[in-house]
């Protein structure tokens, strides 16, 4: 009997292939071969799945985003608030020794994707989900009053939104002044930020 090949399964096992060699390797030096080796795959194998370079490195732009979505859904789930929106800021922000490598990772598809309109859309379209989501916590924190009332919303949402990506870039270019303890205390500054004052 013909063994049956889960083709969804197989392609995301491509698709993690890929984003290790590009972390390894970064984008621009990634090549069909090198992750064809990396998944265990013949290299014509992988072109039944992805027919050259960009469809393949799109895909593993896709993966990062759905392991990280992955995660905060579970960190998230129940919290609400600033509480929800520090537990949803620690999945993003590069902390713990895989940190900076996915954050080399976060920067080469922000450089892919500032040159390629297709990439930047897909880029866009989940970068703009996760500020839903940061609004969303935001506007809990004001419905339970937590946050102060001279939070602007939108003005917040950017804020966090640049936070987190000057530190995916901080702990790749600059990781001497990175590690978790400085982003932890940058991120309990940031959100005490937002807070309602402690009165004496």
């Amino acid at each position: 009997m013909p063994k049956i090949v889960d083709h969804d399964e197989r392609r995301t096992h491509i698709a993690d292939a890929a984003m290790k060699v590009i972390i390894r390797v970064g984008f621009d030096r990634v090549t069909m071969r090198e992750i064809a080796t990396e998944a265990g795959y013949a290299h014509g194998a992988i072109a039944r799945y992805f027919p050259d370079k960009k469809s393949l490195l799109t895909a593993a732009f896709l993966r990062s985003y759905q392991i990280t979505n992955d995660r905060i859904t579970e960190r998230t789930r129940g919290v609400r608030g600033l509480h929800g929106l520090r537990q949803m800021c620690e999945e993003i922000l590069p902390f713990g020794e895989a940190g900076p490598l996915h954050a080399r990772l976060v920067i080469s598809f922000w450089d892919h994707a500032s040159q390629d309109d297709e990439v930047r859309a897909i880029h866009r379209v989940n970068n703009m989900r996760w500020r839903d989501m940061f609004r969303r916590f935001l506007i809990e924190a004001r419905e339970d009053g937590e946050l102060a009332d001279d939070v602007d919303i939108d003005t917040a949402v950017g804020e966090v939104a640049s936070r987190n990506a000057g530190w995916q870039m901080i702990s790749v270019l600059l990781p001497d002044v990175a590690g978790d303890g400085r982003i932890a205390r940058g991120l309990d500054a940031l959100l005490d930020g937002f807070r309602v004052p402690v009165r004496h």
